[in-house]
């Protein structure tokens, strides 16, 4: 009975070591580790950034000349941004790597530890003889299986490693996805804060709180599609979707905007001037619209604002405020379009 105790016992500690790390194992505090060396690479590139994205040339000293003095900074403020993604995401990948490895690895040792632990167990049935240690058994496999069964439900919520492991790769993909994306705006559209930020996200897309996350998300998305689908059998009418003619506006927008950005950083007074003028023709417009004016306070712009660049700012918060498809994102984008070029 020592013996089966022992064995017990083993299969527990089994159990209780292969419990699973949620997330890509990233040493952020040793500075010679790869990860210590591009914080590093960043904060440097970063002042170079910081100095270009004004329109300035960059010394060791730090910015030299007037902001719009050195028109090429925006350009290559841009490639250093997206230079800096591409650095960043292999390290992720790599540490992402051996994480699933990890993972797959060791559960599938563990399940193996523990099955031969309960057949064991089981076997010692047939070989034991009296009622008072077959009964002894009994309790601790039942017990050794509930523990077993809490492990994968507290642990792994119930999912099997391929569906995790897939979960996470979907979610890295969208992320990526997005990066891919955003590398091509402009330093104003996508600033070097959101690149690092969406660093940050692509690494946490990588974990299983994040799967456990989205898998709980898409079975709450497949609940609600059947709901609208009862809904319309019903008769009951749902959000409409975007028109062609919409959907173009919102793609015509963009690039109006990103025209009236590089309009307020030129060195041409008068460039300048007509641009903010655009601006505050826009936002006039918007200002007479009950369901936008709203919008705009919070926004803290009005149409006698003189700032381009905080009346800039402003519309693009107001549009990041509102999902793509809404009444009030329309309208913003139609009057961007109408007033803007």
């Amino acid at each position: 009975m020592k013996l089966f105790y022992f064995a017990l016992l083993l299969g527990l500690v089994a159990c209780t070591t292969g419990c699973p790390k949620y997330r890509p194992s990233v040493d952020f505090n040793n500075p010679d580790s790869f990860i210590g060396k591009l914080n590093t690479h960043i904060k440097t590139e970063q002042d170079r950034y910081n100095c270009y994205r004004l329109g300035q040339q960059y010394t060791a000293k730090g910015c030299s000349g007037n902001p719009g003095s050195f028109p090429e900074g925006p350009a290559l403020a841009k490639r250093i941004r997206n230079d800096l993604l591409e650095t960043a995401l292999p390290y992720i990948d790599s540490a992402y790597i051996d994480f699933v490895t990890d993972i797959q690895a060791g559960r599938d040792r563990n399940n193996f530890t523990l099955d031969l632990v309960e057949l064991g167990t089981a076997a010692s049935v047939g070989i034991t003889n009296g009622e008072r240690p077959l009964q002894i058994i009994g309790v601790a496999l039942t017990a050794f299986r509930g523990g077993r069964r809490a492990l994968d439900a507290n642990f792994y919520k119930d999912q099997s490693t391929p569906i995790l492991i897939s979960k996470m790769d979907g979610n890295r993909a969208r992320v990526r996805a997005t990066i891919l994306s955003r590398e091509s705006a402009n330093i104003d559209d996508y600033p070097l804060g959101a690149a690092l930020s969406d660093i940050v996200d692509y690494y946490n897309a990588g974990t299983l709180v994040r799967a456990f996350t989205q898998l709980q998300q898409d079975t709450a998305l497949i609940t609600k599609q059947s709901e609208e689908d009862v809904l319309v059998l019903k008769g009951v009418p749902l959000s409409r979707p975007a028109t062609e003619e919409e959907t173009k506006e919102a793609q015509d927008a963009l690039p109006v905007l990103e025209n009236l950005s590089k309009s307020l950083s030129s060195v041409d007074p008068s460039v300048k001037a007509s641009a903010v003028k655009k601006l505050q023709t826009i936002v006039s417009v918007l200002e007479k619209d009950p369901a936008v004016a709203p919008l705009l306070k919070v926004a803290e712009i009005a149409s006698s604002e003189t700032d381009g660049v905080k009346l800039l700012n402003g519309l693009k918060k107001v549009k990041r405020s509102q999902p793509t498809d809404s009444d009030v994102d329309r309208k913003v984008n139609r009057a961007i379009n109408t007033n803007g070029k």
